[in-house]
Order: structure tokens, then sequence, then C-alpha cells
């Protein structure tokens, strides 16, 4: 990690010497369709390159991305504990349209500082130090840089990949999975992809560079794949009908890279691994939306998948909310938890205090709070310490992301004294017997 970073910084010394070697250095084909003041007050603020491509300042031109030490070592330990408990995580960082398509920025990208060697850097070393740490990691900005002349893996005028970049990252993901020891001994199932007519796709940021150019952007227009289960498909599948119900292998979560079905991003790893897929993942959910959605459900608590794809943009800081989500996704992935001495009120109020009062509790272990109602979107915990004093701590799942009724609260941040009694309040009653419990993650 020492020889990149020196690397990165020597890189940095060196960015407007050497620049980025490609076919920007002319421009030739730079149009910019009557556009002004993209570069500063359009949001997002963006720049066109070669062949109308458009370029975001702050994401795309942006050599740094947040993902520390600590980020690598938390990913690390949800990995650790999906993999003792059956689940193999891949993890699946998604370029920048700059660090896939580097050959298509602008001479003006350089302005901004953007080097094409110092990013590239930057996303091998972040790959690097997970693989290193334990974790399947897939190097997607080498797939999308193999993309074939005309065949581009990002929109135009859109920060999303194009079916093609989502078909090339799904084939690199896909490889990846068969490589693991689980991989044969799951059931393979046969899918065929159809090409569908081309289809336009609404753009948000399309419509909003819009306002500052006189000519039309490039309309997102593509054509678009469906991908099927073939009839008889699976090989070596044997059907329980009084057994419980078996997840499919691969559980997808993401973002909107991963939600649209228009970049039949889940039917192409479906169709390079022959294996079935559920898809959770979440547009607009943030970067742990889709993921703390899915692993507080009771698909995942009742059936676990073999494998789960985490889709996330290398530019989504990990660590940006602290440890509360992680805790999260630790006590989930681990599910070691044990009963407390619970009291529940009218109105959905749960009080408790025997066992927390009268014991030592440990700063790894987390409270989950199940309110068996899927309609609870927030729960508030209130804490009474023995001095007097209190706290309210509230965790809440906003209206985009799945919800489950199930949240997990760490203990660190409330044991440093002794607590006499916590509260706990959900959005509303609940219709089902909520329960607490002490997680270890």
């Amino acid at each position: 990690m020492m020889i990149a970073s020196r690397y990165i910084l020597a890189c940095l010394a060196c960015s407007v010497a050497f620049g980025t070697q490609s076919r920007a250095a002319t421009d030739t084909a730079t149009h910019d369709f009557g556009c002004k003041f993209l570069e500063q007050k359009a949001e997002p603020q963006s720049i066109i390159g070669q062949d109308g491509f458009v370029f975001r300042v702050h994401t795309d031109l942006r050599l740094h991305h947040t993902f520390t030490d600590q980020t690598v070592t938390n990913l690390a330990h949800l990995s650790k504990w999906l993999k003792q408990n059956g689940t193999t995580l891949i993890y699946a960082p998604v370029p920048t349209k700059s660090q896939a398509m580097p050959d298509y920025l602008p001479q003006t990208a350089k302005l901004y500082g953007y080097d094409d060697r110092i990013s590239q850097v930057v996303y091998e070393n972040i790959i690097g130090r997970l693989k290193a740490a334990g974790v399947v990691t897939v190097d997607l900005m080498t797939a999308l840089r193999a993309a074939e002349p005309g065949k581009e893996p990002f929109f135009k005028a859109d920060f999303h990949w194009s079916p093609e970049g989502a078909r090339l990252a799904a084939k690199a993901i896909s490889e990846t999975i068969k490589a693991q020891p689980d991989y044969q001994q799951v059931t393979k199932t046969s899918f065929q992809t159809v090409a569908r007519p081309k289809t336009p796709l609404f753009s948000k940021m399309r419509d909003n560079l819009q306002r500052y150019c006189k000519e039309s952007l490039p309309a997102i227009n593509s054509v678009t794949y469906q991908t099927q289960e073939t009839a008889g498909a699976s090989q070596g599948a044997t059907l329980d009908l009084f057994g419980p119900q078996q997840a499919d292998p691969i559980a997808l979560v993401g973002t909107s890279f991963s939600d649209a079905q228009y970049y039949n991003f889940a039917g192409f790893i479906r169709q390079y691994s022959s294996l079935r897929l559920t898809n959770y993942s979440v547009t607009g959910g943030n970067q742990f939306g889709s993921m703390l959605s899915y692993l507080t459900s009771n698909d995942f608590k009742t059936s676990r998948p073999k494998f789960i794809v985490w889709e996330n943009p290398i530019y989504n800081n990990l660590g940006q909310f602290g440890a509360a989500p992680w805790v999260e996704l630790w006590a989930s992935a681990r599910q070691e938890c044990v009963s407390t001495a619970a009291n529940l009120e009218d109105g959905g109020k749960e009080a408790f205090l025997d066992n927390l009062s009268r014991r030592s509790l440990q700063e790894d272990l987390a409270i989950l709070v199940d309110s068996d109602d899927t309609s609870i979107r927030s729960v508030n915990v209130k804490v009474d310490y023995a001095s007097g004093r209190s706290r309210n701590i509230t965790i809440e799942r906003n209206s985009r992301i799945r919800s489950t009724g199930r949240f997990y609260m760490p203990v660190r941040p409330i044991a440093h004294e002794q607590i006499s009694q916590l509260t706990i309040d959900f959005s509303k009653p609940s219709d089902g017997v909520p329960i607490v419990q002490l997680c270890s993650y």
C-alpha cells in the first residue's frame, strides 16, 4: 500500500507534464451543442468531451475517492461473517465514466488536474487493498475499458452505464463467481438473452443540462435486452414441496446501476453465471440502502444465498455515516443473538431493563429491535441512566428502501455509564410481537 501511495504522489507531481494521452489530445470530435455555463451553473457541473460524451466535474474528474483503511477493514469484517455462515460477498466497485472511458475526455479535463494514469492507479489501489484483506473484489474498470469501438460502456449525456457496459461488468462478475469453490455445488440454470428494439430512457441529468444548451444533447436511446430462463433449464435441481423455500444462489444489492431494468445488469449476470438471481437493488438508497434492507430482511434471515453481489460506485464513501450502518450489517451477517427480558407496553413501546441494568454491556454488542412489522420505518430508543441523565437515539429507513421493521443499535455509544432503562418507541404501534435481543458483531 505504501508503494502504491508513493506512486500516486509521484504521478501527481508529473500530471501536467504527461497529461492524458488519448484522442482527447486534439479534441477534433468535440462539439459543444451550443452549451453555456455547464461548468459553472449546471447541476451537475459538467464538461463535454469526445463524440458528445459528458463528464461530471466533481465526480468524474476527481482523482481521490475516499476508501480508507478502516473502510477496507469494515468490508473484510462483513465478508468474514457472511462467509462463516455460507455466503460469499462479491464486491463490485463501478468506476467513474472517466476511469472507464479516458479516451473521450476533452483537453479541459487537464485544467481540473485530471490525469488518467493517476486515476487508474487510485482504482487499482483500492481493488488491491480489498483483495489483500480477503474481500472478493471485481475489477470493473479493466472490464469496461475493453469495450469495443462503437459499443461504449456509458451513455453520452448520463452518468449510468449503457446495456453494453452492464454486460461487460456482469461478465467480469460472473467469471469471479465461477472461480469460487462454492460455485460447483450450486444448481445451474440456462438463460437466454434477446435484444429488444431501441427504447428511449428519461435522464434527469440530461434534462438538467439541456437547459444550458441550444442544441439537443445526445438522447438516452439504446437497444435493450431481456434475459429469460429457458424451458427445462435447471440442472440437478430437486423439488421439495414441503421443505423451506430456498433463496436464489445470487442476491444482487446495489444502486440504480443494478436496479434499472433498462440496463439488464441482473439478467446478464444470470446468463453468464448460469445461476438464478434475486435483485434487491434500490435506486436512490445511497451506498448502504439496498444492503441494509436486504441483510435485515426475513428473506436473508430465513434463507441465505450462496453469493451476494454488492455493486457500488467507486465514488460512494462507505465511511460517510461512521460505524452505525456497519454494525447493522455485521450483526445481521453474524446473527448471534440472545433474548432480553422485555416488557411490552401499550402503544408499541417496549421498555426493558433487567438484563441491561444487571450486566456489564460489552462494546461489541448491538441491540436488535425487531418490530415484527415491516411497515415500521423508524424507532426511537430513549436511554435513561442511573445518574438521572437521558438521551434519545433514532434509527430511520428512508422511503426509497424496503422497510423490514428490524433495527440494530450499537451499544458502544450508550455504554459509558450504568443504564437504568431503555424505552423503545416505534413510528407506529406494531401489528406484530416485537422482540429485543442483544447481538454480537
